[in-house]
């Protein structure tokens, strides 16, 4: 039997707590959502206010770079040897694109490249990639034309380094990097001067990510680079690399180099590399050619070196003309053999040798002798002296240290053979400026390589000081010592470097290459070299040549003598150094009219009873 059904009113009470309860729980859980959602909104619209704005800012905003225009190098007058072109470059994004391979069939045609290297690139795993690195600004301008029809593709105006002069002076100028950051040379040691300082922008953005150009707004300007001036006079760094490229072409030398300093200055005047490159086609060249060998690159000096033994003879009273040996060719001493190299007259030894017929032929024997008397301190000071020891600090960041071992190991032989230029390893650049020191009376000027600093818009931002100045040996010294190297070059070795109408003084050199273990010499490997200045009256040039390993003669005479005379016959005419010898066709001349006032004299003036 069931029971009776309840009325409402009986169940209105239970249900309208029931009602209540849920209603207030709803209330309360409503309440705590709408107090989360207050509290979300506070924290991040009040707490987190300024990471959200610098966030929006950074999506409608962007700052962007200016590049600042790298300076220029040029030679002592200005004449450019690096500088800037406008260029442009090409990239893609590849969100903005809805077509890629038609896109890169496109922007193909304008590169004038292959559309699969385009697709290539486009299919990489960035969404940001350069199509075209520092192109001609007029495809960029193409590009810029066709961007409607090109999304996701734009440019960027860049500029790009350009070298005038091409190859001349390549390894002392250097190259830059794609970046248009300095990479060789003074392009790189002088980086910081040349690169400036990079302006910016602020500019709004579209929904495409694009600038709108009327938001463009220069926080900083840039400031460009600064230019440098170098020492170098192009017309004989031209003079210079055309002798070597012409003493190449007849012995093929697997290197070779010239320097030629100004002696009261330091300036280095032409520093020449052979083989050279095209810094404009830098990724066409080795990378060992861009070695600048003439400061970077070791060797035994050989002969030329004896000059530096002769003058601590001379600052320390030895006289020029006491006799310092007897030569006969070889000569056994404690711990080994010294020998000469002779030439006719004198196959059977140099015979009782002075200073003059030391230098003038050459002689081994002698200027080891010397060197004994000398000591081994007393020669290693000189040696320092005259800056052989030292790291030059003549601007191109890349110097290599002279070596040689400390005085104290020295043995007798070792003595002896450093005396004649063996045993030690200098640069051609500290060699050149050891004839530069007697050329300038016995004062040694560090050579230097950048003339002065100059700012954008032409003032002087560091001006040119010469080297420091160190007095190594006498006036009186350097001026005997001076007279021996113009005896080498008018009775001696040296005949092939002189001048027509110039008195010229210098010394040859022949070395032997030592072994890269340092045991022994190479057979049959030779540097050939040749030092000197002129005029030797008052010198206005020092000049050094080095040439590594050339084949049909290794004699310094045969081979870097005449680049010697090559070099300073052209650059001092065209320095308009007056002349301070007879020449040639002057004493032809003086001697055909002495020969006419000899006929026109009566018979009886020649007959004697």
């Amino acid at each position: 039997m069931t029971s009776p059904p309840t009325s409402g009113d009986d169940m209105a009470p239970g249900h309208r707590g029931f009602v209540r309860k849920r209603t207030t729980w709803l209330f309360l859980v409503f309440s705590m959502l709408y107090v989360a959602v207050a509290g979300r909104l506070v924290y991040l619209q009040v707490l987190q206010h300024d990471y959200f704005a610098s966030r929006a800012a950074a999506i409608r905003f962007r700052e962007i770079a200016i590049s600042a225009s790298r300076g220029s190098i040029c030679d002592r007058y200005g004449r450019p040897l690096a500088v800037n072109i406008e260029t442009a470059s090409v990239f893609a994004n590849r969100r903005e694109m809805s077509d890629p391979s038609r896109t890169a069939i496109r922007v193909a045609a304008l590169l004038d490249k292959e559309p699969s290297i385009i697709e290539e690139k486009l299919s990489g795993g960035r969404n940001f990639v350069w199509l075209g690195r520092q192109i001609d600004a007029r495809i960029g301008d193409e590009v810029w034309k066709n961007r409607t029809r090109l999304p996701g593709i734009g440019i960027q105006r860049d500029t790009k380094r350009v070298y005038p002069a091409g190859s001349l002076a390549a390894q002392v100028v250097g190259f830059t990097n794609i970046d248009n950051g300095g990479a060789e040379g003074i392009e790189s040691v002088s980086n910081s001067l040349l690169s400036g300082i990079d302006g910016k922008y602020r500019a709004e953005l579209d929904s495409h990510r694009r600038v709108i150009p009327e938001t463009r707004h220069v926080i900083r300007e840039p400031e460009d680079g600064k230019d440098v001036y170098l020492t170098i006079d192009t017309t004989i760094q031209h003079i210079a690399e055309q002798a070597l490229a012409k003493m190449a072409g007849t012995y093929s030398p697997s290197s070779a180099c010239a320097v030629v300093l100004d002696p009261a200055t330091g300036e280095i005047l032409a520093l020449a590399n052979y083989p050279t490159y095209d810094p404009n086609n830098v990724r066409k060249t080795r990378p060992p050619l861009w070695r600048n060998r003439a400061v970077a690159d070791l060797y035994e000096p050989g002969s030329t070196l004896k000059m530096v033994t002769a003058s601590a003879a001379l600052n320390e009273g030895i006289s020029p003309r006491s006799i310092l040996a007897h030569c006969t060719g070889c000569e056994k001493m404690k711990g080994g053999r010294i020998r000469c190299t002779l030439h006719r007259p004198y196959l059977d030894g140099h015979g009782g040798v002075d200073m003059f017929r030391m230098i003038e032929q050459s002689c081994n024997i002698a200027a080891a002798h010397v060197a004994l008397r000398l000591g081994s301190k007393k020669l290693y000071k000189y040696e320092k002296a005259f800056g052989l020891l030292d790291r030059p600090d003549t601007g191109f960041g890349c110097e290599a240290v002279g070596y040689i071992e400390s005085p104290d190991k020295w043995r007798p032989i070792r003595l002896a053979n450093i005396g004649f230029g063996q045993g030690l390893a200098v640069t051609p650049l500290q060699m050149a400026s050891v004839y530069a020191t007697i050329a300038n009376g016995g004062v040694r000027v560090e050579p230097k390589i950048v003339r002065e600093v100059r700012n954008s818009d032409g003032s002087i931002y560091k001006a040119f000081t010469p080297g420091k100045k160190t007095r190594v040996i006498s006036e009186e010294a350097a001026r005997m010592a001076v007279k021996l190297l113009k005896s080498c070059v008018d009775s001696g070795t040296g005949k092939a470097a002189r001048i027509d109408g110039r008195t010229v003084a210098g010394k040859t050199g022949s070395a032997q290459i030592a072994k890269t273990n340092g045991r022994g010499y190479e057979p049959g490997a030779y540097i050939a070299s040749f030092m000197g200045f002129a005029p030797a009256s008052s010198p206005r040039l020092a000049i050094a040549v080095v040439v590594n390993r050339p084949k049909g003669s290794h004699w310094g005479a045969t081979v870097a003598g005449p680049v010697f005379q090559e070099i300073g016959e052209k650059a001092l005419w065209y320095l308009k150094v007056p002349s301070d010898a007879p020449s040639n066709h002057e004493i032809k001349q003086k001697r055909e009219e002495d020969l006419k006032r000899m006929a026109q004299l009566p018979l009886s003036n020649f007959l004697t009873f």
